[in-house]
């Protein structure tokens, strides 16, 4: 709480004034982060042509996010705030139900293999990012970067069409430049 409030230039008598304790000012920034986070990716999936890009832009934004995201962070939380870390698992499974209309429209745009179990597709994804968040890959060997790069190029290619292999190579090369 010193931090922060040295952060925010104000004393830690006011901060305690605004927020209860370190409990509450972190499940407010929890909260707050949602609520961005759910109005870009939003923002994203309005203003993309199809499923593809939209996962790519998606896929761009997580890639930003986790790069700068602190691997110590996940364990504090776990260890010295677990019901913060509980809401964050619970609305994890919340968006893997969020992506699965959007996976269904994939389908429908013929960027998307019909024969996909989704809900078990958009799980395996979601493990894969959970291990690395939890850091179960060699991070002192690959950067966070290369593996999220590797997950998403695999597992967007893996679920393709043919169409849809077509328009990830050409937003890849279009990424590149």
């Amino acid at each position: 709480m010193s931090d922060v409030a040295n952060a925010s230039g104000i004393s830690k008598r006011t901060l305690y004034e605004a927020f209860h304790d370190k409990e509450e000012l972190l499940d407010i920034c929890f909260e707050e982060n949602i609520k961005k986070s759910e109005m870009e990716i939003d923002e994203i999936v309005k203003s993309s042509e199809d499923v593809i890009e939209t996962m790519m832009r998606i896929y761009t934004k997580y890639l930003s996010e986790m790069q700068n995201a602190n691997k110590s962070t996940v364990y504090d939380l776990k260890k010295y705030h677990p019901s913060i870390y509980k809401k964050i698992e619970c609305k994890q499974a919340e968006d893997t139900n969020s992506f699965i209309p959007l996976f269904q429209r994939g389908v429908e745009q013929g960027f998307i293999r019909k024969d996909l179990n989704i809900e078990i597709t958009i799980w395996l994804l979601k493990s894969q990012f959970r291990a690395l968040i939890e850091n179960n890959f060699p991070s002192d060997k690959y950067s966070a970067g290369e593996i999220i790069r590797i997950i998403m190029l695999n597992f967007i290619r893996g679920i393709a069409t043919l169409k849809g292999l077509e328009k990830i190579e050409k937003l890849m090369s279009e990424l590149k430049n």
